[in-house]
């Protein structure tokens, strides 16, 4: 009996260890956090594509480990508000914290006597206050706090493509897939850059304009695309602008004194007026220690040598004194 409730014991702890946390050094780095904070109670929060939780009354903290493969995308989402979503930049050194910031904005509501039908709604978003929305060609508002809301009904002809444009900023144009359910809303994003303001002449040329987009943690790293230099961060990114029928690049560095270099391939071209976002997170190089000089410390000569030497000495002194 004895035996047997000893037994029972350790099943009971090993089987409480197979639900304790992994600790940084078992899940195979260091451990920082993420400090997530939002406008609005109750989102749900996603890195990446990764569920982590729902916003607090404050912040939610976020476990992240520092030699793992780093998040990208923060997206905030609610019933009822725009889904939020912005690059994530940098990435939580051992112990430490980086905050990133979600703002959800209502969605403006529906009045169902009013529409004749069911309503839901496309929200646009985009980087640059004051730039026209067409869905199709109806001009549909201007973004204002980075986005604009448009209602649709869900038993209309659907739209096929929407543009943002302004000027001095190159046209953007995208499809649209579907037409939103009663109540729901679609996201649809557009990032446009401004016009070059010095432009080569048609024979250098050769073709039609896109972008990349370089984004990395570490302000003034320079930025390489094959051999060429393209220009450093600044604020987080560096807009690098390629002609869309030239010899496309396959790779990009991005490198600063005192960080390892970062080297990724480029899977996507830009198509005309496109722009493809491309990630580069940079690490600390190692502290590196001066080697300690041992040192050298010549040893007194083994007893036998010294008393050989001894011997002869003796034995020259005693050849010496016969002799006078």
């Amino acid at each position: 009996m004895k035996h047997q409730y000893l037994l029972l014991v350790i099943l009971g702890i090993a089987a409480l260890t197979c639900f304790l946390p992994a600790s940084a050094e078992d899940t195979g780095g260091d451990q920082g956090w993420y400090v997530i904070h939002c406008n609005v109670y109750g989102a749900n929060i996603y890195l990446d594509e990764k569920f982590v939780g729902t916003t607090p009354m404050g912040s939610l903290t976020v476990p992240a480990l520092t030699t793992g493969t780093p998040y990208k995308t923060l997206r905030v989402q609610k019933y009822g508000y725009a889904t939020f979503v912005d690059s994530i930049t940098k990435v939580p050194v051992k112990g430490g914290l980086v905050d990133l910031y979600a703002t959800l904005n209502e969605l403006p509501p529906a009045t169902p006597a009013a529409i004749g039908g069911d309503m839901g709604w496309y929200i646009v978003h985009c980087n640059v206050d004051g730039a026209t929305v067409l869905l199709d060609e109806a001009n549909k508002g201007e973004i204002s706090q980075g986005v604009v809301y448009v209602p649709v009904y869900s038993t209309a002809t659907p739209y096929t493509s929407f543009t943002v444009k302004k000027d001095g900023y190159n046209l953007f144009k995208g499809a649209i897939s579907r037409v939103p359910l009663k109540g729901e809303s679609i996201d649809l994003y557009a990032t446009i850059n401004p016009v070059a303001t010095t432009v080569a002449t048609p024979a250098s040329i050769g073709g039609d304009i896109g972008w990349y987009n370089v984004h990395s943690n570490v302000d003034g790293a320079t930025v390489t695309f094959g051999n060429d230099v393209k220009g450093k961060i600044s604020k987080g990114t560096l807009s690098v602008q390629v002609f869309v029928t030239g010899t496309p690049y396959r790779a990009f560095t991005v490198e600063k004194t005192g960080y390892v270099p970062y080297t990724g391939t480029i899977a996507l071209n830009p198509a005309k007026g496109q722009t493809v976002d491309l990630y580069a997170t940079l690490n600390a190089e190692p502290a590196t220690t001066q080697p300690t000089t041992v040192p050298v410390t010549k040893s007194a000569l083994p007893p036998a040598i010294a008393g050989i030497a001894l011997l002869i000495v003796g034995c020259a002194a005693l050849s010496i004194k016969t002799r006078k």
